[in-house]
């Protein structure tokens, strides 16, 4: 049973000094999202689209019941209105699409901030650009994740911003803003498009202004200005889910061979990679066709100058795939063992 309205338990936000959280855990339709970005990205569009078949089957369920009655009971009886129906489902998507369209953003930051972590005594200091604010930094306590600290602050609904981060983690750029004839110019245009529809529904209300109407005109895509995006028209939320889905795992697919590229690079330079590394780089970017492959345990015994045997364990494991070889990221380890 719901407080009544004024009841004296319920504190005013402005009386408040705290923001109610729950553990992720609590919260049903989080608490089975993967453990990487990408897999954290399709879960979330899985459970908004599972959200919108209920809406639709309960509507369908009262439609039939209200048939069912009729059929015993005679006469006209009331049940649910089918304009009724479409105003609530309109109004569910368009939160929805607002929601996938933010997770595809957290979905880059996340990534990112993944990455750096996982790499970063191999990327140069002098590559690093950007800045932290000083406030963060000097109310900051505990262990600090210094690639979180730099990344977190950043829009990446900017695929130029994007590139920027890339290029400066692994020396390569996916989206090429500003080059009309890269390959992954429609897809460019495409997702520029969908983030000016996402700014359109969270400050307009979905009303498409006379400069969102222009926005969207230079990446290719008329709307009509004084009138409200519908997500339900022509599949529009569809298409627009589909598109995000597929380029999120694209995306980490590309990622993938061009970290595996840019390690391949650090190991010919006699830089050790560290075993460790192989699950943190294989959990977050481990999607893609050929996924990860390890190579077996070799063992052998040596017989050390004095009486005690050394054993000696070399792990080779073999990450993803560049072209016909594969990078090996190997530690050796020897143990005295009496």
């Amino acid at each position: 049973m719901g407080r009544p309205k004024g009841a004296t338990n319920i504190v005013r936000f402005e009386k408040r000094s705290q923001i109610e959280t729950s553990s992720s855990k609590e919260i049903r339709h989080l608490a089975n999202l993967g453990p990487s970005p990408l897999k954290q990205f399709k879960d979330l569009l899985r459970h908004q689209e599972n959200f919108l078949n209920w809406i639709d089957d309960r509507h369908r369920d009262l439609q039939d019941a209200k048939r069912a009655i009729t059929g015993m009971e005679g006469g006209r009886k009331k049940g649910p209105k089918d304009a009724v129906y479409r105003k609530y489902r309109w109004y569910a998507e368009h939160h929805t699409l607002l929601e996938a369209i933010n997770s595809f953003e957290v979905f880059y930051k996340q990534t990112l901030i993944a990455l750096a972590s996982a790499l970063r005594e191999f990327v140069p200091p002098g590559n690093i650009k950007g800045a932290i604010d000083g406030r963060v930094l000097w109310s900051t306590t505990g262990e600090v994740n210094i690639a979180a600290l730099l990344f977190e602050h950043q829009l990446f609904h900017d695929l130029d911003n994007v590139d920027k981060a890339t290029q400066m983690l692994i020396n390569a750029r996916r989206y090429n803003v500003n080059n009309p004839k890269s390959p992954l110019d429609e897809t460019v245009k495409a997702i520029q498009a969908i983030f000016q529809v996402r700014h359109t529904l969270s400050h307009n209300g979905g009303l498409v202004t006379g400069s969102d109407s222009t926005k969207l005109q230079v990446h290719g895509y008329d709307a009509i200005a004084e009138e409200v995006v519908d997500p339900t028209k022509e599949h529009l939320g569809k298409v627009i889910l589909d598109l995000l889905r597929d380029e999120a795992t694209a995306f980490t697919d590309w990622l993938r061979k061009e970290t595996i590229q840019y390690l391949h690079a650090v190991s010919q330079r006699n830089l050790q990679i560290p075993l460790s590394k192989k699950a943190v780089l294989s959990s977050q970017l481990g999607g893609g066709k050929n996924g990860i492959r390890f190579h077996g345990v070799k063992r052998q015994m040596q017989q050390s100058q004095g009486s005690a045997l050394k054993k000696q364990n070399q792990v080779i494991e073999s990450w993803g795939t560049l072209g016909d070889s594969e990078l090996h990221i190997a530690s050796n380890r020897q143990e005295l063992a009496s």
